[in-house]
């Protein structure tokens, strides 16, 4: 099942950063929200569309959405941006933007030999580099589902992104700690929070498995200050065209653009990657890692609505970053597909939506 999600208002989605009133003025937002905003959403508009978090505290509905003490079958994909009727991704990371561009041209880096640029403590095979003569800068922002899927087949001749702004803006909204007996502002407790107001014709979409009931429509609280969303179920096939993706892998590389966060054992590497050889088997598909262009980790806590306590908080690997392997045998790209494609690769919280990888070729 395959959902829209449209703010009727602002919205306000916090960092890991801790924000106290009174120590801080100022409180980070993110965009877009992390998937586990949108799994504890939609598992709370199940719960009190059934009969209550008094039947869930009691584990009545263990096969799909669980319990406070284990989670049931639901699994997330996404979100995804969307506006009008197209899909938005954020930017993959082995791409540069040429600077004083009007149109934002992208280029890739290229796949190269370490031998052929020196660098002391490197321990990979290959790395990831700009040759070209343009002044190149690292680039913000989202590609639509059309240039998604030239990159991922390795067409990368014209790529264009486009800014944030385009899909959303922040609002400042102003507020003050106030004393809970007199009512009276308390002194040094003003605080600053920046909204996210969606623009006209942008949503999220989810796709959301193993849910035995749920509307088709309905209202859901989303992210912080209790902030209403419109969920309304959407067309089926919305997500074909990614996940229908054939590739030829022929040269023996491929590589994993992760289209959320994912947070993996061993920081950067997925828990099935040898720290030391770089090598790894998943499904019984032996490859060896070869190159990263991974982002600044991101810290990824949340609130446990039904314990009324904080979530432990991990560190991430954003979305965008890119993963290169190298195949170690001979493996059909169905295979592979079925394995990393379309799938949430995370070691932790993979059902919440967490590390949702595409596979791309790689051209060497």
């Amino acid at each position: 099942m395959i959902y829209k999600i449209k703010p009727t208002d602002t919205l306000f989605f916090r960092t890991g950063r801790p924000f106290s009133m009174g120590d801080e003025t100022w409180s980070d937002t993110i965009f877009p929200p992390y998937s586990s905003t949108f799994y504890g959403a939609l598992r709370t508009f199940i719960i009190f569309n059934r009969e209550g978090l008094q039947a869930f505290k009691e584990g009545r509905y263990m096969n799909d959405i669980g319990s406070p003490e284990s989670k049931g079958g639901m699994r997330i994909y996404g979100p995804f941006l969307y506006k009008d009727t197209t899909l938005y991704f954020p930017v993959p990371l082995d791409l540069v933007e040429v600077k004083e561009s009007t149109k934002r041209k992208l280029l890739p880096l290229e796949f190269t030999d370490t031998s052929e640029i020196f660098i002391s403590n490197y321990s990979f095979e290959k790395i990831l580099v700009y040759k070209g003569d343009l002044d190149v800068d690292e680039p913000e922002g989202f590609l639509d589902e059309i240039s998604l899927k030239d990159y991922l087949l390795g067409k990368t001749e014209s790529l264009y992104r486009k800014e944030p702004f385009e899909f959303y803006k922040t609002e400042l909204k102003i507020g003050i700690s106030r004393e809970k007996n007199t009512l009276t502002s308390k002194e040094g407790y003003l605080y600053r929070i920046p909204l996210i107001r969606l623009n006209e014709n942008t949503s999220f979409i989810i796709e959301l498995e193993n849910i035995e009931d749920i509307p088709k429509e309905g209202l859901l609280q989303l992210g912080g200050e209790g902030k209403v969303a419109l969920l309304e179920e959407v067309n089926s096939d919305l997500l074909d065209n990614l996940k229908n993706l054939k590739l030829n892998l022929e040269n023996g590389y491929f590589k994993l653009y992760l289209v959320t966060p994912s947070i993996f054992n061993n920081g950067f590497l997925p828990s099935w990657i040898d720290k030391k050889s770089l090598e790894g088997e998943k499904d019984g598909i032996k490859v060896k890692l070869v190159a990263v262009a991974v982002g600044k980790p991101l810290k990824i806590g949340g609130w446990d609505l039904a314990r009324q306590e904080p979530k432990p908080m991990y560190n991430a690997v954003p979305a965008g970053s890119i993963y290169y392997f190298r195949i170690i045998g001979n493996y059909p790209f169905e295979k592979i597909k079925e394995s990393f494609h379309f799938k949430n690769i995370s070691d932790i919280n993979p059902e919440e939506g967490f590390g949702l990888s595409l596979v791309g070729k790689v051209i060497v």
